[in-house]
């Protein structure tokens, strides 16, 4: 059989099974449910997941066509190297989502600047998707205060500017002082110059939210990022219906 053969019994067999498709209509139940599935499977190089949840790495099988929008929504600004905010209710699967970006994303800057090792072999490195709360940002920062055997604040501070995909959870959980609003506004800038994307999800709604956020912060979302708003049925409390 050669290859004009071949396709035109391709192009038969597809035409077949469109003809024998069912209508939207007639589809039955857990066939319609199935096509608003996402079962989550890396499609690219994989870069190290530091710090996600564990809880987060055992939920596979994802439904609801609310979540898969907003999936693909923070997917694209993710993949641009842009800012997420990911705001609403607990129990939304926004933690979910930035998992889910972290296994899938081809990210803009994956590995670090080729070195050389043993003068002889050049080696690269990847960089990481590193997921971590608002607090412990400063309560690492702080930790190193006066302890010479503690990573250092700039050594902390280059460790979330350099990851490939930084996830900032309970992004409003913080004092809100001088200090921490400089140190986030800091680290989201030096990301924002290296195109490297970040992700902050919260609890507040948008305009609550927003009013934590330095104005710099908010000017870069509004240039290269957006906001995804996770306000559908809570996924706990379903399981306890």
């Amino acid at each position: 059989m050669n290859e004009e053969q071949q396709a035109a019994k391709l192009l038969a067999n597809l035409d077949a099974l469109i003809a024998s498709a069912p209508d939207d209509e007639e589809m039955p139940a857990f066939a319609q449910n199935a096509t608003s599935t996402l079962i989550s499977t890396p499609q690219r190089v994989i870069t190290p997941l530091v710090g996600f949840p564990e809880r987060h790495k055992r939920n596979l099988e994802l439904f609801g066509s609310e979540w898969q929008e907003a999936y693909r929504k923070a997917l694209s600004i993710v993949e641009a190297g842009g800012i997420v905010i990911a705001f609403g209710k607990r129990g939304t699967g926004k933690t979910q989502i930035a998992y889910e970006i972290a296994r899938n994303a081809n990210f803009v800057d994956t590995h670090y600047p080729r070195t050389w090792k043993d003068g002889f072999h050049l080696h690269t490195n990847l960089r990481s998707c590193l997921y971590i709360k608002a607090m412990d940002i400063f309560i690492d920062l702080k930790n190193g205060f006066g302890r010479p055997n503690e990573p250092s604040e700039k050594e902390v501070i280059n460790k979330l500017i350099d990851a490939a995909f930084l996830v900032i959870d309970e992004a409003h959980v913080r004092g809100e002082t001088k200090y921490e609003d400089d140190k986030l506004t800091h680290i989201i800038d030096k990301r924002y110059d290296a195109m490297r994307a970040t992700m902050l999800i919260t609890n507040l709604e948008k305009k609550d939210f927003a009013a934590t956020l330095s104005p710099s912060i908010l000017s870069r979302i509004a240039e290269i990022g957006g906001g995804i708003e996770c306000n559908w049925q809570s996924y706990r409390t379903k399981k306890t219906i």
